[in-house]
């Protein structure tokens, strides 16, 4: 049996959705860190790169830029994108627990909570030493933390959004007692024809505390360099809704 793309409906409207994500603003800040820790990488790789916004601004800016993602519906719309600009990107479908490519890169980057996504610590540690295995001895992984029991909404916090194409309800449900996110989101979106197709879309991530974290990095072999509240340089207090983690393949 073929398992089915769960961004596959998705993937159209995706960029629509992430609208108000600043792709660009996110490349000035790697390169901030880059620059903190002394590194001029020209390799990326960008790990769960979507329909490949994250990635471009780096192509744009002359990275050798590598994405990768499990889902092929989103990786197509990253290959048009790409190829519309006429930047050379390379993109890959994998899975990022079980990830293996010939190349090894000087940074792997990854956002929009991807670690949170894994959510069996088993499943977590096959990641990271994965993503170390593609890394050159001295690489960095930066990488965003998404700290649900952190965020000041509360239990069943609905939100919503809408388009010409689509609209997007949802509602989020948080546990301290089992640490899991849990977002339900119900989307209608516009055919060619003008009818509107309705799917639901389950998304499930786990809070791992920054501690914790440290202990998973240490562990797959990397060393911690830093964790900083996103988008900002200074250590982070551990309370924040988003840290980043700097990490290193030891050289």
């Amino acid at each position: 049996m073929t398992a089915v793309d769960p961004y596959a409906r998705l993937a159209r409207i995706y960029d629509r959705i992430m609208a108000g994500v600043d792709y660009e603003a996110w490349a000035d800040y790697v390169e901030a860190i880059f620059r903190r820790f002394r590194r001029r990488p020209r390799k990326l790789l960008d790990l769960a790169c979507g329909t490949g916004s994250s990635a471009l601004p780096f192509a744009r800016r002359g990275y050798r830029v590598a994405g990768v993602d499990l889902s092929a519906a989103m990786l197509e719309e990253a290959r048009i994108k790409a190829s519309r600009e006429g930047l050379p990107l390379s993109f890959y479908r994998a899975d990022l627990r079980t990830l293996k490519l010939e190349e090894k890169f000087q940074a792997a980057l990854l956002f929009q909570d991807g670690l949170n996504y894994l959510t069996e610590e088993e499943d977590l540690r096959a990641a990271l030493a994965a993503v170390r295995a593609v890394l050159e001895p001295g690489g960095l992984f930066i990488f965003d933390l998404c700290r649900p029991g952190q965020r000041t909404a509360g239990p069943g916090s609905p939100f919503w959004a809408e388009e010409e194409e689509f609209t997007l309800v949802g509602e989020t449900r948080y546990s301290p007692r089992t640490g899991l996110w849990e977002v339900e989101l119900v989307v209608f979106a516009r055919r060619e024809n003008g009818l509107y197709e309705k799917f639901i879309e389950h998304h499930r991530e786990r809070d791992y505390s920054p501690e914790r974290m440290r202990v998973f990095l240490e562990e797959a072999g990397f060393r911690c360099r830093e964790c900083f509240p996103t988008f900002r340089l200074e250590p982070a207090s551990g309370g924040e809704a988003k840290i980043t983690f700097v990490a290193e393949n030891p050289p």
